[in-house]
């Protein structure tokens, strides 16, 4: 009743990994807006956003290896094979690259203005703060448009064009090919 529910084969893992780099990355910018408004604990806020942004950041890996995976698993999937779903899986593809691309260089400009910040003198850090906020803010604005955009186009591929990653046993088959029975012992029907 309460057991864990089997995880899908590597290339069904998509639609879960891709959740917690677009949670992560889409509220790691408040910790650092609240240090900058929180002089006391300037430090320990700016370094908790940091924290979420490399975590962000990697998951982000995460979901490129699995889209990679799931999209080799669709290519090969029969009644997946038109045109219009080849091009937005290209172009989903090619926004999940940028994105973890994207989120490497804003992490890295993040960490140096932090460092910078750390290191810098009391009568200098209020200069370093600000252009070092302001170039992070520009760069996680896009970061997180760029976020949002393939987020959008991963769900018109699933809402829209009926795009399924593998999610059980059965994955072995096309998607979309009933299976013999429901691991939880039901038909999926409401028998109310």
């Amino acid at each position: 009743m309460f057991g864990f529910p089997p995880l899908p084969p590597f290339e069904g893992l998509h639609p879960i990994a891709v959740h917690f780099p677009i949670g992560i990355l889409m509220i790691a910018w408040i910790p650092m807006v609240i240090g900058l408004l929180d002089r006391k604990r300037r430090t320990t806020w700016l370094l908790f956003g940091l924290l979420l942004l490399v975590l962000g950041t990697v998951f982000l890996f995460g979901a490129v290896l699995t889209g990679e995976a799931t999209e080799e698993f669709v290519e090969h999937a029969p009644q997946y094979s038109s045109q219009v779903i080849e091009d937005a899986l290209h172009e989903h593809e090619e926004l999940g690259e940028l994105v973890r691309n994207l989120f490497i260089g804003i992490t890295i400009i993040y960490l140096a203005a932090f460092i910078l910040y750390c290191k810098m003198p009391e009568t200098k850090k209020k200069l370093v703060g600000i252009i070092g906020s302001v170039l992070v803010a520009i760069t996680y604005f896009i970061g997180t448009m760029a976020l949002a955009n393939a987020g959008h186009q991963g769900g018109m591929l699933v809402h829209d064009l009926g795009v399924q990653a593998p999610m059980g046993a059965s994955s072995s088959k096309a998607p979309g090919l009933p299976t013999t029975a429901s691991p939880y012992g039901d038909d999926d029907e409401d028998d109310d």
